[in-house]
């Protein structure tokens, strides 16, 4: 699975060396980071070029929680990427105006956009980014509320102040991406990945929108299948 993704990744900035990279938190993608880092320290031109934007964001949390997206893609991708602060568009997980802060990056969307390529992994109740199911979805960087079953999975259960909120790209930066790597990794996306196998669209299950992107790459681990 990271094997894979990097080759599609170091193929992609070969053609376009400037192009857009969504860049998602989380374990499952953290594999394909780790081989972009070792090639970059090969090739040190590799990626020099490249414009990052950060996928989605916690919001809530204690002031500073090492619990949030911004850490793990700074120390996972940024930082070993050696992307510039004038190549990187991010959301501040402490921000007191999170509405302000998901305008400001759908203007940097929308002037820099559309994406190259989107890193997404899947939740366990079928979120991508941090749209959750829910009956209708916004289009455009949004704040977002965290549906139960996101809060009840993994670490954010155990934090002594977990998130109250989310800020996420929208579904229309989503479908818009150029290229899309969803990544799924781990037993616990095993359903998830039954459910999302399903040609069909339901709202109540955000990846399956997916079947409506016509480039969407599904990088899947052993214990997921």
């Amino acid at each position: 699975m990271s094997n894979y993704g990097f080759e599609l990744i170091k193929g992609a900035v070969a053609q376009k060396p400037n192009l857009l990279f969504c860049v998602a938190s989380g374990g499952s993608p953290t594999g394909t980071y780790t081989k972009l880092a070792d090639f970059k320290r090969q090739q040190p031109d590799f990626g020099s070029e490249m414009r990052v934007i950060k996928l989605d964001e916690w919001g809530g949390l204690e002031v500073n929680s090492p619990f949030t997206s911004e850490l793990d893609v700074r120390r996972k991708f940024v930082e070993p990427m050696g992307i510039s602060l004038d190549r990187y568009w991010t959301l501040d997980p402490f921000t007191q105006n999170p509405e302000r802060e998901c305008a400001v990056m759908e203007e940097v969307l929308e002037r820099e956009g559309p994406l190259d390529i989107c890193i997404l992994g899947i939740g366990v109740n079928g979120h991508i980014a941090l749209n959750e199911p829910q009956k209708e979805h916004q289009l455009p960087f949004h704040v977002c509320q965290l549906a139960e079953s996101t809060l009840a999975n993994g670490m954010l259960k155990n934090l002594r102040q977990p998130p109250k909120f989310g800020m996420t790209i929208g579904m229309r930066g989503i479908l818009q991406s150029r290229l899309i790597l969803l990544f799924v990794s781990g037993s616990g996306k095993r359903e998830a990945f039954e459910q999302l196998k399903k040609e069909q669209v339901s709202p109540l299950f955000p990846a399956s929108f997916l079947w409506l992107h016509p480039n969407v790459q599904v990088l899947v681990d052993s214990q997921a299948v």
